[in-house]
Order: C-alpha cells, then structure tokens, then sequence
C-alpha cells in the first residue's frame, strides 16, 4: 500500500483492557489488523484462550469491520451495548465496528478506537508501547496467565442497559472474583452463582467434568442445584444434549418446539422448555460440559442469551483448567511430602508415624489456639494457610534424618550386637589364655622337680569359676546395654571392669575392654555417645537446609525455619541455633511440643519403656516451669489436644 493511502485511512487504537495483557495500547493506520497469539500478528496476545491467528480488522475510510478467523473460542463483539458472538466458519461475515467498540478474544477485552480527526503517528510511538514497564517483546512469566479484570469507569455498564448488559456486568464481576482462586469448588460454586445472576430465565444449573465425551455422559454431574440453592440428589439430564456438546465442542441452545416435537424421556421429567449447553474447552483440550436450564418455569432462551453463555463458558473454562492444575500441584506435592515421610521413616523403623502423628498433635495444638478465648493469646491466630505451612512442616520436620549416620540412626542399644558378639569372643579367649598359663606353670613346676603351686583338679576348678565369673560379667554388660537409664554404681562397675588385663596370643597386654566399648557402655541415658549425639543434632539444621532447596509458594515460605528450629528452647538451651524466646515463633513452640510429647509416649524402644501420658504430661509441664517451653501453649495442649488424640498414641493402642 502506497504511503498516500495509508495517510488517508483513519487511526485505530488497540486497547487491552482485561486479560494478561492489560494495559497494552497500539496504534495502526492499515487497511487489515491482525490479532492473535502468533508473533506475526499485527497486535499479538499472550492470552492463553487466544488463537494464534484469531481475528482481522479491515479498515477503510468510511467504516470498520472485524472477521473472526480460525479461532478455538470464537470473538465477542460489543456496538453500542449490543453484543455478538462470532466464531469460524459461521460468522466469516464479520461484524461492523463503531468509532468506539469491543472486542472480548480469551479472557482479553481490547477497546478499538477509530479517531474522528486523525493526526500522523510515529512508528517510534507504535514500537517504544510497554506493559507495566515490561518491553512488549518479553514473554510474561510463568503463572502471569491469570484472569484479570480493570475496567475503567466509562466501560462500567449503567443501570439502563439491556438485560444483555447486565448479564455481562455479572460476567466481568465473576472473572474478577476468579483471580487467584485455586479451589474447584470455589470457582464452580461462584459460576453457578454468576449464571442465576446473568440468565434469569434460568432455574437449573449443572456442571459435569470430564475429558471425553464418553466420560462426560456416564459421569455424575460436579455440580447440579436449582435456583433456590437446592442440590439435586439425583439431577434429571439430558444426556444427549450433553453428549452433542461434548462430541462437537460446540454451545447448543434448545427450545421445546411449539408443535410437540419428539424429545427424550429425561427432558419431558424435567419440564424443561429451554435448555443452553456449552463446552468448556481449555488449552489442553475439553474440560467438561456446562448447561442451564428453564425446567418448571416456562421461560425461553434466545440467541443473545447463548451469545452471554458463551462467555460465561469460556471464563469458566479458565478458571476451571487453572483450577485443576492447582489441584493436581497440590496432590502432586502432597505425594512428595508422603514420599518423603516414608523414605526417611523406613531408616529407623522404631519412629513409624512419628512425623504424622506430630502433624496432627501440632495442628490440633494451633486449632485449639485459634478457638481459645484465653487473654494470653490475644489476637493470635492462624489462617488456614498458616495451617496448611505448619501441618507440611511438623510432617518434614526430620527432613533432615537422611544425612544422619545410619548406624547413629538404627542404634537400638548401647553397642550393638555384633560388638557383643565380640566381647563374648574375647572373654572366651581370656579363658583359654588365663586356664593355659596355670597348666604351663604347672608343667614347668614338675619339669623343674619342684611342687607345683596348684594341683590340676585345682586349676581345674579355679577355670571353672573364672569361666563362669565371665559368663556372668557377659550377661551383666548385655543387661547395662539395653536399659535405658544406668545408675552410677553401674558404670563404676564397667569401668573397674574394664581396667582388667590379659596377655593375648601375641603376648601383648590387652584389655577386658576396649575404649570404645567402655565409653559406649557406660552412657548414662539412652544409646547414643557425646560423637553420636552431635551427629543426630544435626538433622534439626540439615531440616532447614534441604527444605529450603525447595522452591517453595508465599504461602509455605516458613516451612523451612519451622521445621528446622523444633528443638529451640525458650531458655536458649536449644539447639542447633540456641535461639532465645523472643526468636522462636509460635508455630515452632507448637512443634516442639507436639514432638517432645510424642516421643515420650511413642511403643517402647530397646532402650526404654514408652511413658505413660501422665508421665509425659508431668515432663512437659516441669519443662514449661523451667522456661523451656511455652507454658500457655503446654496448658492447651494437655487439656485440650492430648484428650483429643489418644487414639493416636501408640503405647495405648498396644495396651488396648
């Protein structure tokens, strides 16, 4: 086209008003503007419901015109309050354009503007155009495809529009109330909401999910209720309306002939004089099958109102398909989290159900802070988002298990069974050794023709004793391995013990003992040394480490510090930070707990009996009375979360 002609044709204005895209505006002084996703069109759309090659405005000096072209969605045209809806091969006409129209393509309403009295413009204006200071050139990052809506006071609709208006007031209100809604319930029950609003005729509204057109006709509906709020136990539909729609991914709008014409069984049930059907059809493909209906009211529907459904439709289908992929994130993650509990769990079997039971006794701790009316908690209280960070974090909370030395982790006993073993062997030996240097000292006294200081029957019997006076030692330092608390008159003993000698094979001096087993056997509480214990600690700060690997949203962004400080104590006495009361939030205060009380009450260990609920009560409480613990939180804790779960605690299941 020649520079001359261009100059004679009017300026067009693009403006996005809602969509992805908000807030974009493009000017144009060409016969033909293409618009869609694809990056050779004139005006490009990063809308996810908008075509690659979606729709064209022709422009000439006397009037405008817009052609949908091949769209998936079809286009939404509104002159002068009145709205019509396109879609290929259809509508290959087009619609006229006013000076001042528009254009709904996706989610995306873009303004288009014809000026009365042109004035030249610059391509330095029509390439330097950004959106919210982002170049136009710059693909939006991941999760910016969210439906959003902005409109500006003079697009507002006023009180006097048609019904037709109003009933896309109701829809642009309800794509506003979806932004950032991730619950399927949510965003099924504020559409059905919205299509009362939007088609008054309606008196039934029923959504079904599905795929296939085969799993939408023989699936139960999401969603059925009538106008009053009723759900319909078992909803009467038309499956072959249903089916139509799904098979051709096209919008039906039925009316009961005036003459009788045939129709199923299910329709004539339902005195349904008027029924509107719609795809909902999202980027991967079908969603499900939406429908309204007229049953009992005698009212029809017209063109215009399956125009309106189509919109309504097509948010819908937005808003649904993100809603499942949210949906599916979360079942993913919670498959992860399960994953990881049994993975970490699976190394110390004595600890099964740790991590779910500390879950439960925290949330249950946090609920009952947020119903409490005691003064000390004030305005305290947790979202149910805050819920949702803590309950991850008490479940990962021995995240960081998976660095600790498995033999520190599986260590049921003082020393293990192996190093028994061992010592059995020693002993065995030291009895061959101490019962072979009297028989040599005997022969050595007759070879010498002197009198031998012990006769055999008394060397005999002196090995006799010894062997059993081991054999008893043996027994004694296997019962100091399992118990749980060793008083200090028996770690003297081991210790006296083992500062015997004997000469080995080799001739060399050797202990009863070795260090190693001294130091182990003589643990006054529990199995695990001053080195083993450092290594266990550190599963509190490894927690924190690993989690926070994990690209977590907004809302779960403190799992990691929660989960990483449920050993911090308010007195500082804590590890692996030594945090101080002020620096130790609620919700870890609430772990803890929950993580001291369960260990305490856990089935029994090879190193220690389980301890009553009393006796763990008793324990938190002397602990709180130190400053170790939050002593509000312990009180609500005993009195009203312990009652609650005892069917969750494990030495009164095997009692029972």
């Amino acid at each position: 086209m020649s520079q001359q002609k261009t100059d004679s044709l009017p300026p067009i204005t693009l403006t996005v008003l809602s969509g992805p895209d908000a807030g974009v505006t493009r000017s144009f002084r060409k016969e033909k503007i293409t618009l869609g996703r694809d990056q050779t069109n004139d005006f490009v759309l990063s809308d996810g419901f908008v075509s690659n090659c979606h729709g064209e405005i022709f422009v000439n000096s006397e009037t405008l015109k817009y052609v949908d072209l091949k769209s998936r969605h079809g286009s939404l045209v509104i002159v002068n309050n009145i709205s019509t809806h396109l879609h290929h091969p259809a509508a290959t006409g087009g619609a006229r354009l006013a000076d001042t129209s528009e254009i709904q393509l996706g989610c995306s309403v873009i303004r288009v503007t014809r000026l009365a009295n042109p004035k030249k413009i610059s391509e330095s204006v029509e390439s330097s155009i950004s959106v919210q200071g982002v170049p136009r050139n710059v693909e939006p990052a991941a999760g910016e495809h969210l439906i959003t809506v902005a409109l500006q006071t003079e697009t507002k609709l006023s009180g006097k529009n048609s019904s037709k208006d109003k009933g896309m007031e109701v829809i642009f209100n309800l794509v506003k109330n979806l932004n950032g809604q991730n619950s399927l319930e949510h965003v099924i029950r504020d559409i059905n909401k919205a299509a009362f609003e939007a088609f008054s005729s309606a008196n039934f509204f029923s959504i079904t999910l599905g795929e296939t057109p085969e799993e939408i006709e023989n699936t139960q509906p999401f969603l059925t209720t009538d106008r009053d709020g009723d759900d319909d136990a078992i909803p009467i539909l038309s499956r072959s309306i249903l089916r139509q729609a799904a098979q051709t991914e096209e919008s039906i709008l039925w009316v009961k002939d005036s003459m009788g014409m045939d129709v199923s069984k299910s329709i004539v049930e339902a005195k349904i004089d008027s029924c509107l059907c719609a795809p909902l059809i999202g980027q991967q493909g079908l969603l499900g099958v939406m429908q309204v209906d007229t049953r009992g009211r005698g009212s029809l529907f017209g063109k215009n109102d399956l125009n309106l459904f189509n919109v309504l439709a097509s948010s819908a289908a937005f808003a649904v398909e993100r809603a499942k992929l949210s949906n599916n994130i979360v079942r993913m993650f919670e498959g992860f989290v399960e994953a990881s509990v049994t993975a970490i769990e699976a190394r110390d079997p004595t600890t099964a159900g740790h991590s779910h039971r500390v879950a439960e006794y925290t949330v249950t701790l946090a609920e009952a802070t947020n119903l409490s009316t005691d003064p000390v908690y004030g305005d305290f209280s947790l979202s149910t988002e805050e819920l949702t960070e803590l309950r991850y974090a008490a479940l990962l909370h021995d995240f960081g298990k998976i660095a600790v030395n498995e033999n520190v982790l599986s260590k049921a006993t003082r020393i293990s069974e192996l190093n028994i073993s061992l010592i059995s062997r020693r002993f065995d030996l030291i009895k061959v050794m101490e019962h072979n240097i009297a028989l040599k000292a005997f022969a050595d006294a007759i070879a010498k023709d002197e009198k031998p200081a012990r006769s055999i029957d008394e060397i005999n019997a002196d090995y006799l004793s010894f062997c059993s006076y081991l054999d008893e030692k043996l027994e004694w330092l296997e019962k100091c391995n399992r118990v749980g608390y060793l008083p200090d008159e028996d770690i003297a003993t081991v210790k006296e013990f083992s500062s015997k000698t004997f000469l080995d094979q080799r001739g060399v001096i050797t202990p009863y003992l070795t260090a190693a087993e001294v130091e182990n056997l003589t643990i006054q509480r529990g199995n695990l040394n001053e080195e083993d214990w450092k290594n266990m600690r550190s599963h509190a700060a490894q927690s924190e480490e690993y989690l926070k690997r994990i690209p977590w949203s907004p809302a779960l962004k403190d799992v990691p510090c929660i989960a990483g400080r449920h050993h911090e104590k308010l007195d500082g006495s804590g590890y692996p930070l030594g945090l101080l009361a002020d620096d130790i939030t609620a919700q870890v205060r609430m772990l803890t707990i929950a993580d001291i009380f369960d260990a305490l009450t856990a089935a029994d260990r090879p190193y220690r009996k389980a301890a009553t609920v009393e006796r763990a009560s008793k324990i938190l409480t002397e602990e709180a009375e130190d400053n170790k613990l939050d002593i509000a939180l312990v009180s609500t804790f005993l009195d009203v979360v312990v009652p609650k779960v005892l069917h969750l605690i494990p030495s009164l299941q095997k009692s029972n």
